[in-house]
Order: structure tokens, then sequence, then C-alpha cells
């Protein structure tokens, strides 16, 4: 299985973001940049299906084997709850991400206003893995980071309320939450990510990517997003047990509209398991399992 480092472990919590390479040897160091988690064949194989997977409705590990592989890696998730210091990982969801030559840029957001903030406990219960599946630099538009910006005080913005798609000034998101925060001018991070290299970001983090400026170059990703899983314990509350620990969905407001429908009834708290599958445990237990 995967393992973080302490330094790695320390970037991540520090920056908001980690990088991590492609696997092209075998998994001997101590390291998740060493151990890798993704094989470039695997990034090839999925890039040689993408016109077909991005065709298809969400979620696209429900049709294509060669999306499941990578969504469902207990490898993944250990790295993920290992940065996130979680006992467990579920899925949240997969994205397939097309930013073909010339196309515009993604607008500086969180991925909380559209993921965690459909949850509680609300503090760090997702984390996204940004996987290239071409090189991805500075001409094609990879992701770019506000280094620390996690740490800056939350506010509730929703999915609602937050937009980066087709925004004119994909910087304005960005400006108005340094502002709020009482910060200067953040250190903008832009990483050239190599074939089946991949970035955790956590779901506070702001990011967003410039155009591709590639007259011929695409700049394509898997995206799988993953929540915080924990252990359950029940209690007696008067006449009836309840179970306490693990992610819940947020009452009022409502979910939004993506995450609401997997609600099992209006009444319901659980997030369901046949929906948000765990991916990885202490004890090994998965999906897979």
């Amino acid at each position: 299985m995967a393992s973080v480092s302490p330094a790695e472990r320390e970037s991540f919590q520090r920056d908001g973001f980690l990088k991590v390479d492609a696997r092209s040897r075998p998994r001997r160091a101590s390291s998740v940049s060493s151990e890798k988690l993704i094989s470039v064949e695997q990034a090839k194989e999925l890039r040689e299906h993408y016109e077909e997977l991005f065709s298809r409705k969400v979620p696209h590990r429900k049709s294509s084997p060669l999306v499941a592989a990578v969504a469902l890696s207990p490898d993944v998730a250990q790295v993920a709850a290992s940065l996130m210091g979680w006992e467990g990982t579920r899925l949240a969801q997969d994205d397939v991400l097309w930013k073909p030559p010339g196309a515009s840029g993604v607008g500086y957001h969180q991925d909380s206003a559209y993921i965690s903030q459909n949850f509680r406990p609300l503090e760090n219960n997702s984390v996204t893995v940004w996987i290239a599946l071409d090189d991805a630099d500075e001409e094609t538009g990879v992701v770019e980071y506000a280094v620390g910006s996690h740490r800056w005080p939350l506010h509730d913005d929703s999915a609602t309320t937050s937009s980066f798609h087709g925004a004119d000034d994909e910087w304005a998101p960005l400006r108005h939450a340094a502002e709020r925060a009482g910060v200067g001018p953040p250190e903008i991070r832009r990483l050239t990510v190599p074939l089946g290299g991949a970035v955790f970001h956590h779901q506070d983090v702001w990011h967003g990517s410039g155009r591709n400026r590639s007259s011929h170059r695409p700049r394509r990703a898997l995206g799988v997003h993953l929540l915080k899983r924990r252990e359950t314990e029940e209690i007696q509350i008067s006449k009836l047990k309840k179970s306490i620990g693990d992610l819940v969905w947020r009452r009022e407001p409502r979910p939004d509209y993506i995450y609401g429908r997997y609600m099992l009834s209006e009444d319901s708290e659980e997030v369901s398991e046949q929906f948000f599958p765990i991916t990885w445990t202490p004890s090994g237990a998965s999906w897979a399992s």
C-alpha cells in the first residue's frame, strides 16, 4: 500500500496541495513521490478512451473499468487519508476534464463550495485528486494554486453562489477571498504535471487554471473527489439508537442539486455506501473486499 512521508504531509498541510509523479518503476521507497500511484500505462489507456468517456453521464466509474480502477483505488484513498488525517475514505465523485486548444480558463474557486458544504461536519471532509492525462503546463492551462489559502477564514459559499466557468475575470473570486481574509496578494504556484502525474488538493484551497494557449495540444485530466470516512458508534437517545461519528447530510438548506439526489430519503442523514463507496480504512476494508 502507498505511504506518505512526514515531509510530504507537512508540505500538503502548509500549502494545501501536493504533486505526485506517475509510477514508472517498482515501489520501494517510503514516500508517495517515489512509490507512485498511477502508472503511465493507465493514464495512456484512459486518454485513448477519452472521447467515449466524455460523452457518458457521471459517475464514469459505473461504465468504465478504467476509471473505476483509479477512482476506487485503495492506494489513492490511503494517501488522501494520510494527508488529511482521516480514519478512512469514501469516493464522492469522478470527473473527466477536457480543455481543448484555445479553450478558456477556469476561475478561481474552492471545491468545498460544491462538495464539502453538502455534508456535516464540514471541516476537512473532502479532498480532490487531479490526474493529468496529457503533459500539462502553463501553455495548456494547468491547474494553479493560491499557496496556503486553505488556511484562510472560511465563508459559507456554495454551488449556487460560486461560479468558475466562463467567468469574465478568472481572478476576481480569489481577490475577493483574499480581501475578506485580510491577506495581501497571494503566492500563485502553477504546477507542471506530466502524463500520469497527480495533484492532491485540500477542499478549501483556492485554485483555477488559465486558458489553453496551444494551437494543437489538449489538456485532459481525471478528477477524483474523496470524502472523509469515520467509524460510527451507536448511542441511545430515549428509545432510539443513533449512529454518530461518520459524515451526515446537511439538513438546512437541503444539499445542492447534484449531491442532494443521492439522499436515501428526505429524513435520512445517512451517506449511503451504495452511492459513496468506502475505498480505504485502516483494516484494509474497501469496496473491493
